[in-house]
């Protein structure tokens, strides 16, 4: 008996299949007959599940979050301080276990260009939705860490904004002047780890 074609997993498997067309092309010349022929489709198919490019960017990005979102959560509930859960947050090292991170963070300095320049709806949309998570998360992490006398009394959302901003603002210069995942690595961390020791009481 023939397996039926789940849809989710198509999708996915189109889009995932893009990843490397699109971290070395970019979007605008990634044409869409190549990765039908990168994942093993006829370009109707690819149609059939993505009405544009940009598209096949979201559900990529989606995938990538789901994996990050639960990886934290299982991490989350084993570690005992905030100051754990903030180091678990900026790590993506779960990406690496099925992707080349280099790859990964080639396509997102390009979509990161996009999205700065509000040159697509949907993209700038799903930037904005996962900054608001963002900031929820260290929020709540904060909060944590404050009430149980771990970080001393700090104004919570300017804390919050202080860490993404200097994740992010770290990840997109680094990647910008070409460095790897492990240079990154080597200069996030002490960064995060920075922030954390200057709001322990």
């Amino acid at each position: 008996m023939l397996r039926k074609v789940d849809k989710n997993e198509k999708k996915r498997a189109i889009a995932l299949a893009a990843i490397p067309l699109l971290a070395k092309f970019g979007l605008v010349k990634t044409s869409v007959e190549a990765i039908a022929k990168e994942a093993n489709v006829a370009k109707g198919t690819v149609y059939l599940y993505f009405k544009t490019k940009e598209e096949i960017v979201l559900e990529i990005w989606n995938y990538a979050n789901e994996l990050l979102d639960k990886n934290r959560k299982e991490n989350f509930s084993k570690d005992s301080t905030a100051s754990e859960k903030i180091n678990h947050y900026f790590d993506f090292s779960i990406l690496e276990e099925d992707h080349n991170m280099d790859i990964l963070l080639k396509l997102l300095a390009m979509n990161m260009s996009t999205i700065l320049n509000f040159s697509h709806d949907g993209l700038v949309k799903h930037f904005k939705q996962e900054r608001i998570k963002e900031i929820d998360t260290l929020e709540k992490i904060l909060k944590e860490g404050t009430n149980s006398g771990e970080f001393k009394t700090i104004d919570i959302n300017l804390t919050a904004n202080l860490f993404a901003n200097s994740f992010h603002g770290t990840l997109l210069n680094s990647i910008a002047i070409n460095k790897n995942i492990d240079e990154i690595r080597a200069i996030i961390h002490p960064q995060i780890d920075f922030l954390i020791d200057s709001i322990k009481s």
